[in-house]
């Protein structure tokens, strides 16, 4: 079996090249240790030089010193230079001793380190006597005459055997320098030697290597090419700095419906492809895509970028196309190189979910229909669909004309929007959630128009368009009720107002338990039958006001606890008719009630004034159209319409409207009916 050290097809030119820093760094590191070899050698040539002078300057010192200590001159300069002298041969000794000490240095060039040392001790011998006869007369402040006399008299006998020694032991070293020398010039001749013949095989091998890589690379590119050409997703690069890489699939053109240039603005791109919302999502995805810390599988939960839609630039208003972006993180030494970016086209897949999830929803349309049609009161879903299918017949007739007759469109909205919030807080009160979804879109579709300070003929489009889905959803009913409605069992007219009441009661638990709320509801009716106006207003009205109490009258059970009040709010509708005609209806709720302070600093957002208005005034404003203190718009509030639909249906029909209200306490509304209505 073949072995390798994973070096692949490099393996020997990348062995030469790491021969060859082996080579010049053995060649560095000898010249490194040379030059201390050299270094060393100089010190003991030079401190072998200098026992010689030593000597004399010893001997001319004791001389000296004699004559001064005879004729009584000052002998300080003198024993000075004797003791320098003598420290200086004392240190000089035992600097060649340590030197020589290490048998290594010397046999690794073939050196005899012991015959170095036989002529070290010999001048230490020769040394020894005279240092103690010189050690008197050092030590002592005034030395003694006849212990300076002695040592002059050694030094002068032994001085030139000193200088004869201190020579050869100097010459000694001087050779062994010099055999040092040329053994490590000719190890350095070598060495670069081998390193030239190394470096120029590292040169052939490179040129071998590098004609091979490019054939190898021009063939890969080809291949390359050939799949970015043929597949069929995008597929691109992004570096750190946010720009696209020279190389992207041929689809990626295809996908971005424009042509992608390299080094152009990755974010950018994408900021006028995707809804500004969106785009903002993604420029944070990216950023924490290019964030080593944070861990690829939380970022893979994170994409925003999954089944985005996308338009045509040259036609905002196109059909858009389903785009996911599968981004992942390119590493390289723990950092992060770069982003490969895929995108693929999921609009079919989105069709056909869409397509699917429409024939589920209409299935289960179907289901709630029949459910509707076989537990409501006839008589009550009869003139729900009926009075439905008039307002919205009348709603579209009325946006035709305003087509072709331009006119104050944003009250036009504003019926519109309190008609379908009528119908939907009738549907919710019957049950019928089909309808009650289609309202919601309407209203969708409603909202940003009210936003708007002025409206154009082509922004009733969208509202045309849900309109009709509602329609729709009215339709259908009406069909089930048409199909099942003669077999379905009838109350009798007297009960209509107890089913009224039952429906209201069901709105109030669903409305609840979306919300995490309890509710209780109860009811206290009239037993004479109530005209049938006042009838068909209630049915209209009352799931306004159920809807409006449960949502923003009844708290949360952990806030009903900490005002000690019970964990299920207290929902009380009141029913009377007088002898007189007159009909007054109580809709009550221990809830929070309406805090004035909370109500004017939420109505100083829209105007300035709000000082200057009364208490009365400010009630007054929840009656407002669109104006809602819901802080986030859902299925059952938050678009304003509620209230301002039950005043506007009261007053067309001549009723009276008052709200009564303890902050904390309960909230009380109250529709007083005439014996006319």
């Amino acid at each position: 079996m073949k072995t390798s050290l994973g070096l692949g097809k490099y393996r020997d030119l990348l062995l030469a090249i790491l021969l060859f820093i082996v080579l010049d760094l053995g060649i560095l590191f000898f010249n490194f240790f040379a030059s201390i070899q050299l270094e060393r050698d100089a010190s003991r040539i030079n401190t072998a030089g200098e026992l010689r002078m030593l000597t004399q300057q010893i001997t001319k010192s004791l001389l000296t010193l004699q004559t001064e200590q005879r004729e009584g001159l000052p002998i300080q300069t003198s024993m000075a230079q004797l003791s320098q002298g003598t420290a200086g041969f004392n240190d000089g000794l035992a600097a060649l001793k340590a030197s020589m000490a290490a048998d290594a240095e010397f046999r690794l060039f073939g050196i005899d380190p012991q015959a170095l040392r036989e002529l070290w001790h010999k001048l230490d011998r020769e040394w020894q006597p005279l240092h103690a006869a010189i050690a008197p007369v050092i030590a002592a402040q005034e030395p003694n005459a006849d212990d300076t006399a002695m040592a002059a008299t050694k030094a002068v006998a032994r001085n030139v055997r000193l200088m004869g020694q201190s020579d050869d032991l100097a010459r000694a070293v001087e050779e062994a320098a010099g055999t040092k020398t040329r053994m490590m010039r000719t190890i350095q001749v070598a060495a670069i030697v081998l390193a030239l013949l190394n470096f120029v095989f590292i040169v052939f091998k490179f040129v071998r290597k590098l004609r091979a890589s490019d054939r190898v690379a021009e063939a890969a590119r080809q291949e390359t090419d050939d799949i970015l050409r043929t597949v069929s997703e995008g597929l691109l690069l992004v570096g750190p700095d946010g720009r696209i890489g020279g190389q992207m699939s041929a689809a990626t053109h295809q996908m971005f419906m424009r042509t992608v240039k390299p080094g152009e603005d990755f974010r950018a791109l994408l900021a006028r492809m995707l809804e500004p919302e969106r785009a903002d999502e993604a420029a944070t995805y990216l950023t924490l895509l290019l964030d080593p810390k944070v861990k690829p599988a939380l970022l893979a939960q994170l994409n925003p970028l999954q089944e985005v839609p996308v338009r045509p630039p040259e036609d905002p208003q196109g059909k858009p196309r389903y785009l996911t972006f599968q981004i992942s993180q390119v590493r390289e030494g723990g950092r992060i190189k770069e982003l490969l970016v895929t995108v693929f086209d999921m609009t079919e897949k989105v069709q056909l979910e869409r397509e699917l999830a429409a024939t589920q929803q209409a299935a289960k349309n179907d289901v709630e229909d029949l459910l509707v049609v076989l537990e409501q009161e006839p008589a009550l879903l009869q003139d729900f669909l009926l009075g439905a299918r008039v307002r919205l017949g009348d709603l579209n007739q009325t946006l035709r004309d305003a087509g072709r007759n331009p006119g104050d469109y944003l009250a036009l909205v504003e019926d519109a929007a309190r008609l379908v919030h009528g119908i939907k807080g009738e549907a919710g009160a019957l049950g019928s959630a089909s309808i009650a979804r289609a309202a919601h879109e309407m209203e969708d579709a409603l909202a940003p128009l009210l936003r708007r300070p002025r409206l154009q003929g082509e922004d009733l489009i969208p509202v045309v368009v849900a309109l009709s889905r509602l329609q729709d959803q009215v339709e259908r009913l009406q069909r089930f009720f048409l199909r099942l409605g003669p077999t379905a069992p009838r109350r009798a007219p007297s009960a209509a107002l107890q089913a009224l009441v039952d429906n209201l009661r069901g709105l109030a638990e669903r409305v609840a338990q979306s919300m995490g709320k309890q509710v209780q509801f109860a009811a206290r009716l009239p037993e004479d039958e109530l005209p049938p106006q006042v009838q068909g207003i209630l049915r209209e009205v009352l799931p306004q006001l159920v809807r409006n109490a449960v949502v923003h009258g009844i708290e949360q059970p952990g806030v009903r606890a900490q005002f000690r009040k019970p964990e299920a709010g207290a929902l009380r509708l009141d029913i009377a008719h007088d002898q007189d005609g007159t009909v007054e209806v109580r809709l009550s709720d221990d809830g929070r009630g309406i805090v004035l302070p909370e109500l004017r600093e939420r109505i100083a957002r829209q105007r300035s004034d709000v000082a200057q208005l009364s208490d009365h005034e400010v009630l007054g404003h929840i009656f407002d159209p669109a104006f809602s203190t819901a802080t986030e718009v859902t299925e059952h509030a938050g678009r304003g319409m509620g209230l301002s639909l039950v005043r506007k249906v009261v007053e067309d029909a001549g009723a009276k409207l008052r709200v009564l209200t303890q902050p904390h306490v309960s909230t009380t509304f109250i529709l007083r009916f005439g014996s006319a209505v």
